[in-house]
């Protein structure tokens, strides 16, 4: 176990480190819920520097995760030599995660979860990376998370998404820092089954938005209807952008592509 301290940090930001640290020294073995997000990979380096013969991060491959963000949680686990591991759970298996009713994510979570538990070791401790910002949307997951007993460390230390940016710049770590990019089920209206060909709609559409200039945004399935949210301050660019991608956007099956003049709102599916 090694110490560790953070200069030109806030006084709030030092001490929901310190505690986080306090918290994986106590643990015998930690396994580390890991995505290549912002707040997973601040949890991993923090565990890394802190008890680094004691824990490790599992990569959980499904359809709900997109190429991209498989690509980057493995660059970032090189990066900073992760002790990582990788296994495979499909919630389209699962008939309630499919229908996609209001608590899709709490049945995806509980099969997710149940996977990561069944891959543990005798004594090690889960967890994943839940913050105080999540507290303010609708996320029937955390249930499940309460449900098989999975800690939640960065949320119970206090941790919001500005602190974890403001550690990680402070670390060194500045490149982890990025907007939050849940997953791919999220852009599919409640009620609408869960299917692999709207997964790949949204997938190789996002792809292509990227690819448009567009860092950050959110390609919402509606059926024949693609409609983007973007940062308010990229709603003209995005507009006079798109124009040229919009009939690669149909080509994946889409009779119309619309931008949301609203912006990028989270949850904005849960409606």
């Amino acid at each position: 176990m090694r110490e560790m301290k953070i200069e030109n940090v806030s006084r709030q930001a030092e001490e929901a480190l310190q505690k986080l640290c306090e918290f994986f020294r106590q643990q015998k073995r930690l396994m580390i819920a890991y995505s290549g997000g912002m707040d997973s990979s601040f949890m991993a380096l923090v565990a890394s520097r802190v008890i680094p013969d004691s824990y490790r991060c599992l990569l959980v491959s499904s359809p709900f995760m997109s190429t991209e963000e498989m690509r980057i949680a493995r660059n970032t686990a090189a990066r900073y030599s992760f002790r990582i591991v990788e296994i495979v759970a499909d919630p389209l298996q699962s008939a309630e995660v499919i229908c996609n009713d209001p608590l899709r994510c709490y049945h995806c979570k509980k099969l997710i979860f149940s996977e990561l538990l069944k891959a543990a070791q005798p004594g090690e401790i889960i967890c994943e990376g839940s913050v105080t910002d999540d507290d303010d949307d609708y996320r029937p997951g955390k249930q499940a998370i309460k449900e098989l007993a999975v800690a939640s460390p960065l949320q119970a230390c206090g941790f919001s998404k500005a602190m974890i940016a403001e550690v990680l710049q402070a670390m060194n770590a500045g490149e982890i820092v990025r907007a939050g990019q849940s997953c791919l089920a999220t852009r599919i209206a409640t009620g609408s089954p869960i299917t692999t060909e709207k997964l790949r709609q949204i997938a190789e559409g996002e792809a292509i938005l990227r690819e448009a200039g567009l860092g950050f945004c959110r390609l919402r399935h509606h059926g024949d209807l693609a409609r983007i949210e973007t940062r308010p301050e990229d709603r003209h660019r995005a507009m006079d952008t798109l124009v040229n991608f919009a009939e690669r956007l149909k080509g994946l099956g889409f009779r119309h592509v619309c931008i949301d003049i609203a912006g990028y709102r989270k949850g904005s599916m849960n409606a």
